[in-house]
């Protein structure tokens, strides 16, 4: 009995072995249209636009960085957020329609996803539900991304955190300005 499940676990882990060896790279074409499929251009438009309120509260936090204030007090420094805000998304939207950036991504997935992999995500996103979940990522990513960047400020503005995390990079930062 034990000679019987010794073969058919080895059994299950040489074909474990011989699939994952098999596995092919992924092909340009394929990841094209996955990229296509998964509409992540627009996914990265979109998420610009569901963002603003994150890119508004960092363009706040630069400006008050620049002007050594705790808070905005004037009108022109609240038009100047909303300036700012509006660059750091134009910017980033400048940087997602770029050649280089799409062939970048589409590196990534080359490089992170076999051509087994793609034709399965693919499958999927032609199905109802990859279709809805794909939607779906965007706010979720969003709201992840949104929910880091409010528990980073709050790190930042809580006066014992902030300090400690200013002794921790003067401490990092002393050796180099020594050297100098």
């Amino acid at each position: 009995m034990h000679k019987i499940i010794s073969k058919l676990l080895i059994s299950f882990y040489l074909v474990i072995a011989v699939q994952n060896t098999e596995a092919s790279p992924a092909q340009i074409k394929s990841v094209k249209e996955l990229i296509k499929l998964s509409e992540l251009e627009n996914f990265l438009h979109t998420s610009l636009d569901e963002m603003q309120p994150t890119l508004d509260a960092e363009a706040e936090n630069i400006l008050l960085r620049i002007l050594g204030k705790q808070r905005l007090t004037t009108t022109e420094e609240h038009l100047a957020v909303i300036e700012l805000g509006q660059l750091l998304k134009e910017t980033s939207s400048k940087m997602f329609a770029r050649p280089e950036t799409l062939q970048a991504i589409e590196k990534i997935y080359t490089e992170t996803l076999s051509e087994e992999e793609v034709q399965a995500y693919l499958k999927f996103l032609r199905t109802p539900e990859g279709k809805s979940i794909n939607q779906k990522n965007l706010k979720i990513n969003t709201n992840v991304f949104q929910y880091i960047n409010n528990l980073s400020q709050k790190t930042l503005a809580d006066p014992e955190q902030s300090l400690q995390l200013k002794e921790q990079l003067l401490s990092i930062i002393k050796p180099l300005i020594q050297d100098e």
